[in-house]
């Protein structure tokens, strides 16, 4: 049965965390796993935490996958490996390792690796919709498979990394967020790093070569004739790090090519804002993961709650 939009939470979770699900290059990779109780073989989705590619963990925001695991599904927040680590597509290899331990060992929690989302905020909303382009990655291996997935929401993310995105200005008028302000980062990075070196960092190159060219071709704005999933893309109007223009060109280009997207601006939230976190934008999160993932699981009958003020959809 399909939940109605904007429908409350109803179910208890389980944690099962630091689960070891791959060691590329040598790196050990940890998962944590959040379970709805009673609910057969759930749908998963796999969160993808932020940081500018370079710090954060799973652990990151771990209340916002417990939320989202009380709408019945399971919830998959991984580490990915940091830039400082390795670059692109090391980070696309590790989503696609997940993919394939849930296919294979993941299957011991009874999950459903065949209806599979990926969500991710800010750098990990980057790396979500870059993943759903599948092979377009550059220099992965040419059996990297395309991750398998139905569907993919973006909390204020960055999808044009080149010069013309960087037109795209920030809220000058916000406070950058004290979790960036106040975040240890790896030494001899500047702090805050701006954004030219943290995706020439990414791409494994020096900030002073990096070149619209090597931007272009991970950035999702760029490879959006290779995304052919639902999206749905949520970012604040006041966001102080990555403009909301960002999310707007985003959903633009996928409708112009006739892609399913939903946009959501939330009016005066800002980067990693609390209004992410809220019951209500939890459940819209919740019900557009429930549509495209089509959800089979008995769901009790109750009052619906009421959108959020949704601004442009599909």
């Amino acid at each position: 049965m399909r939940t109605p939009v904007g429908q409350p939470a109803r179910y208890e979770i389980q944690s099962c965390p630091d689960i070891a699900f791959g060691r590329p290059g040598g790196h050990v990779l940890r998962l944590d796993l959040t379970l709805p109780i009673d609910v057969a073989a759930p749908a998963v989705v796999l969160y993808l935490h932020g940081g500018g590619w370079m710090i954060g963990s799973r652990k990151s925001h771990a209340a916002r996958a417990e939320r989202l695991a009380r709408h019945g599904f399971a919830v998959a927040s991984i580490d990915y490996r940091p830039s400082t680590a390795a670059p692109l597509p090391a980070q696309i290899i590790d989503i696609a390792t997940a993919l394939e331990w849930l296919k294979g060992p993941g299957q011991a929690f009874g999950v459903d690796a065949t209806r599979v989302a990926l969500w991710g905020a800010s750098a990990g909303a980057h790396l979500a919709l870059l993943a759903a382009t599948g092979a377009a990655i550059p220099r992965a291996p040419h059996d990297l498979p395309g991750p398998p997935v139905q569907a993919v929401v973006g909390y204020f993310g960055c999808y044009d990394l080149t010069s013309r995105g960087d037109l795209d200005r920030p809220d000058a008028g916000s406070p950058i967020p004290h979790e960036i302000l106040e975040q240890d980062w790896p030494a001899g990075v500047p702090a805050p790093p701006s954004s030219r070196y943290l995706r020439a960092r990414l791409l494994g190159v020096d900030e002073s070569t990096v070149s619209d060219r090597e931007l272009a071709a991970i950035s999702p704005f760029a490879k959006a004739h290779d995304i052919h999933v639902p999206v749905f893309l949520l970012h604040g109007t006041r966001d102080s790090v990555t403009s909301v223009q960002q999310s707007r060109r985003m959903a633009q280009e996928l409708r112009r090519r006739g892609e399913t997207v939903r946009l959501h601006l939330l009016e005066g939230a800002n980067h990693e804002d609390p209004a992410f976190d809220t019951e209500a934008t939890i459940a819209e999160v919740a019900a557009f993961l429930h549509e495209h993932l089509e959800r089979s699981c008995h769901t009790p009958s109750l009052p619906a709650m009421p959108y959020n003020k949704e601004i442009d959809s599909k």
